[in-house]
């Protein structure tokens, strides 16, 4: 019997609708088969009545991740005809006013995929590129360079803290944002009253002159706001600060009406309207001042004000189209990316992105026990130290600035213990050898020790027996630090190793004082009073074996970012590397599944994700699992592994000790090969999808296919336009895939390119 949708109108779209459903659907969600207790043989296309509408959203949804029909059915449809289905469903949602609650999920970034990728790279879309106009409420970052002292930022992301968080429309202020504002408000006039501050109101007689007033005001708006205001802007306040003084006195006045602007908008939103010259197609171009301060949030976190030279070209009236933007973005790519201090860097936007991307900052979240970790002969965990080193390798990508994409997913080059700065290593390393080695070092260090102590002030309470008797022991102690480190340096030359200088904290250096944390990248860890048994490069990056290393996914500070306290995490692995390189998507977890893998201390954790093959799974879980699983050749510390042991008992033995290593000795533990085998699937590119034995070939796959770089693109356009993609986007994407490949791959040009298309400088 042929199948007619209930309540469908006679019309082609209807009838392709119809042979649809027939053809890919009914067969196993019919009158005669119903699987998952799932119908679709009677679904009318009332899309008012709100039980219909929801079950066309469930289908939307299927489709738009590909889920159904499952990859094993014997009839899949291809891309345009899932598009055309998916585009139909859209649009009775639209007509029906029933696409709301739909629309508003997309918006959160952990939707930003559902967009069809195929169409946004296609060409075929024409529609010219805007975004909307809208306030977009400002960072905690933003907040923190307000300079508004120790203040709390009153500012939070509620977005998912793995993945890119600053999301206009999901940036709200509510009552507890309020009161958060008025709390630092309050703590802020305090410390300025303690201040002397306001001086020139607390100790005047009777209403300070018009110009004092109006001074103030133009003073106290320029600091919170970041401008000085316009004239109706300061009669506005200057009428408002008068009105203060007459209710409560001058110095109360005036705290009001600082208060008052803390809470006006300019001060919580950023302004985004388009307040240029309208187009013929309706979109408003921003405005001189919009585009000035818009590029400094993109890329400073700060007041344009501060940004000499984003600042000089609004001044001279150079910041009013396209060309005037690329031409200064470039320029403040070519002088100011990767200056700065380690710590404050002058582009701190740029590194924000990839750790939010990649997501390796999150390192020290992931709790690691102790014991658990000696156990496993892991000396020291330093996660900050191994995101200082990730950074360096992003540093050093961007510095070459060629195949950024690529070299970010497939480089063996790393820096371990290293400040970044070759010409700063070999200068403080030199130095540091001179130093330890010359004759006279370990008189020179007590001569310090002497002069420091004397600087002391004693304290009252403390008899000059005492105090003398401290200083014996403080100047022993500093005796033999000099003493330890002439022979670990003497050691280690003798030997012809390179010693680890101990760098400082400085403007060029973030304190990497010794060796003892990179147990992590399979090298031999020292601690400060061991002999050096590794060979520091001086200068860096150097070469990690390349079946070992490629990339930031196979960086220590990734791999454990994205694992579990107590081993790996092959699931989010996956996701990952879905989401992020293959632009995938997946369907929301039903609340009824329990997502926990069994422990059974005889299986890999591998034999044991096999329950995820079942079916209600696996549909899921075949785009997942052969992604994740690669990685098993890291162990969840990020060392190279090539064997899992079982001991005599059958179970898996996870110690790295003096007892394993007994035990090994002893022939009592049997080795197993590990498997990382998976595949890759989606790219529609055939030297890339198919069969990997690990992580590495994967990566090295990935790594130059142009899936990867378009998801790469995609993500970097949420991540400077603060929204997901629409399909009007799709010229502003495809002009900067093409300026990043004309550049040979180049990170500045696909910045450039970005911050200067019509998706960045035009509202509607």
């Amino acid at each position: 019997m042929t199948l007619v949708l209930v309540g469908s109108p006679v019309g082609p779209a209807a009838q392709a609708t119809t042979a649809f459903l027939e053809r890919y659907c009914v067969q196993c969600h019919g009158a005669g088969k119903q699987k998952g207790k799932v119908t679709l043989h009677d679904l009318g296309t009332n899309f008012s009545d709100s039980g219909t509408a929801d079950r066309w959203i469930e289908i939307l949804g299927q489709l738009t991740t590909g889920d159904m029909p499952p990859q094993e059915a014997e009839n899949i449809p291809g891309t345009s005809e899932r598009s055309e289905m998916i585009e139909w469903i859209e649009e009775g949602l639209k007509q029906s006013g029933r696409d709301h609650a739909y629309r508003k999920k997309l918006l959160a970034p952990e939707y930003g995929n559902w967009v069809n990728h195929e169409k946004l790279f296609s060409g075929e879309i024409r529609t010219p590129p805007f975004s909307p106009s809208r306030i977009w409420r400002l960072s905690p970052e933003i907040f923190k360079r307000k300079g508004f002292g120790r203040a709390r930022s009153p500012f939070t992301y509620i977005t998912p803290q793995k993945g890119i968080r600053d999301y206009s429309a999901m940036s709200q202020v509510d009552q507890s944002t309020v009161q958060m504002i008025l709390i630092n408000t309050g703590q802020f006039l305090e410390q300025r009253e303690k201040n002397g501050e306001f001086g020139d109101f607390t100790k005047v007689e009777g209403i300070p002159p018009d110009e004092v007033l109006q001074r103030r005001v133009s003073q106290e708006f320029r600091r919170i706001i970041g401008r000085v205001p316009s004239e109706a802007e300061g009669d506005k306040y200057l009428a408002f600060l008068k009105k203060n003084i007459a209710a409560g006195g001058n110095l109360e006045g005036l705290k009001t009406t600082i208060k008052a602007i803390f809470l006006s908008p300019e001060a919580i939103y950023r302004m985004e309207f388009g307040l240029g010259k309208t187009d013929e197609h309706g979109r408003r171009h921003l405005s001189s001042t919009e585009i000035v301060n818009a590029l400094a949030y993109a890329l400073t976190d700060d007041l344009a004000e501060r940004s000499p030279l984003l600042w000089d070209a609004y001044e001279a009236d150079q910041l009013k189209d396209r060309g005037d933007v690329r031409r200064v973005v470039r320029e403040l790519l070519e002088k100011q990316l990767g200056g700065g201090r380690w710590s404050d860097p002058a582009l701190p936007r740029i590194m924000r992105f990839f750790e939010q991307y990649f997501g390796f900052d999150r390192v020290g979240d992931v709790f690691k026990d102790n014991d658990r970790r000696r156990r496993e002969a892991i000396p020291q965990w330093n996660p900050q130290y191994l995101v200082h080193d990730a950074r360096m390798i992003i540093e050093n990508v961007l510095r070459r600035d060629r195949d950024v994409i690529a070299e970010l997913l497939t480089t063996n080059e790393y820096f371990v213990a290293h400040p970044g700065d070759n010409d700063y290593a070999r200068e403080f390393y030199d130095e540091r050898v001179k130093e330890v080695m010359h004759p006279d070092y370990v008189n020179r260090q007590v001569a310090k020790a002497e002069e420091e102590y004397r600087n002391r002030k004693k304290p009252d309470h403390v008899p000059s027996a005492e105090w003398e008797k401290r200083r014996g022991i403080f100047l022993e102690e500093r005796r033999k630090r000099a003493q330890q480190a002439v022979k670990l340096f003497s050691n280690a030359l003798a030997r012809g190793i390179n010693p680890h200088p101990d760098f400082p904290f400085s403007d060029r250096s973030r304190g990497l004082s010794d060796l003892i944390y990179i147990t992590a990248y399979n090298l031999p860890e020292s601690g400060r009073s061991e002999d050096q048994r590794w060979n520091w490069p001086v200068e860096q990056p150097f070469e990690m074996p390349a079946d070992q290393r490629a990339g930031l996914l196979t960086h220590p500070a990734w791999l454990a970012a994205w694992s579990l306290n107590d081993g790996n995490d092959p699931i989010h692995r996956g996701i990952w590397v879905l989401e992020k390189l293959l632009a995938g998507k997946l369907q929301d977890l039903p609340p009824d599944v329990d997502a926990k893998v069994p422990i059974n201390p005889h299986q890999t954790l591998r034999e044991r994700m096999e329950l995820l093959r079942e079916e209600r799974c696996w549909n899921c879980h075949h785009k997942i699992n052969p992604l994740g699983e690669t990685f098993e050749i890291f162990d969840d510390w990020g060392r190279y592994r090539t064997h899992v042991y079982f001991g005599e008992d059958g179970k898996i033995v996870t110690r790295r000790d003096q007892k394993f290593e007994a035990l090994l000795e002893q022939g009592k533990l049997t080795p197993r090969k590990i498997n990382a085998t998976g595949a890759i699937a989606g790219t529609g590119d055939p030297g890339v999808d198919g069969k990997v034995e690990n992580a590495i070939e994967m990566l090295h796959r990935l790594g130059r296919s142009e899936r990867t770089r378009q998801s790469f693109i995609r993500h970097l356009f949420r991540y400077f336009m603060g929204r997901n993609e629409m399909l009007s986007d799709s010229r502003t994407l495809i002009e900067a895939e093409q300026a990043y490949l004309a550049g040979e791959g180049s990170f500045k040009e696909l910045v450039v390119s970005l911050l200067s298309s019509d998706s960045f400088l035009y509202r509607r």
